[in-house]
């Protein structure tokens, strides 16, 4: 019996880690979202995941395990073999490659979570026939990831740059959780709408936050941002519409540097749906050059988030093929 060829993709998170087994074609046989929130070791988060492709392994007989990509939140250093400032401080520079590579006998490929994004998208979603792509993950972090004919750009540190660091708050309101004041992740990323949510249910105890904050126990979120909305909240448009503001202005400045054909948006704030996305170019188009805009297309991320997952198991199968 003629065995199918298969990779694993795997998406590191801050709270989870999404997984799953593809087939060359990028269609996923399966994945699961593993809930690792009280781990803090390496050695924790990658039995999870060792434990989890051996089951695979046993379960999937027909199927032929070729490589794993294994998308970090951070820096991609030693050669594509571990990651360093990354949102799991635990994790930084433990040799991730070398380890999984031991347990598993399989080649282990490491990107920057937000690069694999891109390349899922790429291959598989919005920006399939796109010749200049641009994807942005607007989630707990902000990343982006541009690919000129099939060709990711790096610029270093293997990402593009620290490009979520951009500043475009002059008054320096918030610093982030890396340390810098004023960019983009200090006014629009899921830690910041977070720390927002919380203070503007406080301050409108009538509000779709407040009720979250008390009927739910719990700390309201971009998606409760994002369901107020829908609901008619004035306090959600209004922050809505707000970080709308603040993340048109860091697309103008992405849009100038890249001069992209296509621009997706997917993380978090993509939930809000096209209409958030055309509030995005709208204030894009209101600072910028023209030009830039004439044969530009803003659109939602088609893969939701799985395009991690499927991106990191196809470089995994390119680089399967090379070795």
């Amino acid at each position: 019996m003629d065995l199918k060829p298969v990779s694993i993709g795997i998406d590191i998170g801050g709270g989870s880690t999404k997984i799953g087994l593809v087939d060359p074609d990028g269609n996923i046989i399966v994945n699961e979202v593993l809930k690792l929130k009280e781990v803090n070791k390496p050695e924790q988060l990658l039995e999870a995941y060792v434990a989890k492709i051996t089951s695979w392994a046993d379960e999937y007989r027909d199927c032929q395990l070729q490589a794993i990509g294994v998308g970090v939140p951070g820096h991609v250093i030693n050669g594509n073999r571990a990651t360093d400032i990354c949102n799991l401080p635990f994790l930084n520079r433990f040799p991730l490659a070398d380890y999984l590579e031991e347990k598993l006998q399989l080649p282990v490929w490491v990107e920057n979570d937000a690069t694999f994004a891109g390349v899922g998208e790429y291959r598989y979603g919005s920006g399939q026939g796109s010749k200049r792509f641009l994807l942005a993950t607007l989630g707990t972090g902000i990343g982006l990831t541009f690919i000129e004919n099939g060709h990711v750009l790096t610029t270093g540190n293997g990402t593009l740059g620290d490009i979520g660091h951009m500043i475009v708050d002059k008054n320096l309101t918030y610093q982030c959780r890396k340390g810098c004041w004023g960019c983009i992740e200090s006014v629009a990323s899921g830690v910041a709408i977070s720390r927002d949510a919380i203070q503007l249910a406080q301050e409108n105890p009538d509000s779709y936050l407040a009720r979250v904050y008390k009927t739910e126990n719990r700390h309201p979120t971009v998606r409760h941002i994002i369901d107020g909305s829908i609901q008619g909240d004035p306090t959600c448009i209004k922050k809505l519409n707000q970080t709308a503001d603040w993340l048109g202005l860091w697309v103008c400045n992405v849009v100038q540097i890249f001069a992209p054909h296509r621009f997706a948006f997917g993380g978090g704030w993509s939930a809000a749906g096209q209409g958030f996305v055309d509030k995005l170019l709208e204030r894009a188009k209101s600072v910028g050059i023209e030009d830039y805009y004439k044969s530009l297309t803003f659109v939602q991320a088609t893969k939701g988030n799985l395009a991690g997952v499927l991106g990191a198991s196809s470089v995994a199968f390119d680089h399967a093929k090379k070795s």
